[in-house]
């Protein structure tokens, strides 16, 4: 009962003859069953909310983790996209080149024909 051997019972038993008036030890007992049954009421309360909590910790690392997959999802296929290297009016004509590419550069040297 509740973890308390027989030896323990009686030297509590013993305690409370020694301590407390013989007529007042049935309230004394009714006062520390109360104690005991709020106690144990506050802990299943503290336990249902610590479920609580945890299951809506767990739903939103799911949404976090679903979210987190479909941005990398469509970073991948963005970059499996062919690259479009020119910038676009707002007519939709092609303006010059995003990127600095090096052209090639003219000879300035002529080259010369073998007679």
């Amino acid at each position: 009962m509740f973890g308390i051997g027989l030896g323990e019972f009686l030297v509590i038993l013993l305690l409370m003859v020694i301590f407390i008036k013989p007529k007042d030890i049935p309230s004394v007992v009714n006062f520390l069953a109360t104690i005991w049954h709020k106690t144990s009421q506050f802990i299943k309360r503290i336990h249902t909310q610590i479920s609580v909590i945890t299951s809506e910790i767990d739903d939103t690392q799911e949404i976090i983790e679903d979210t987190f997959h479909d941005r990398i999802e469509r970073l991948r296929l963005k970059i499996n996209e062919e690259p479009d290297f020119f910038e676009w009016d707002d007519d939709g004509n092609k303006r010059q080149p995003k990127l600095d590419i090096p052209q090639k550069k003219k000879s300035t040297t002529k080259s010369k024909k073998s007679k």
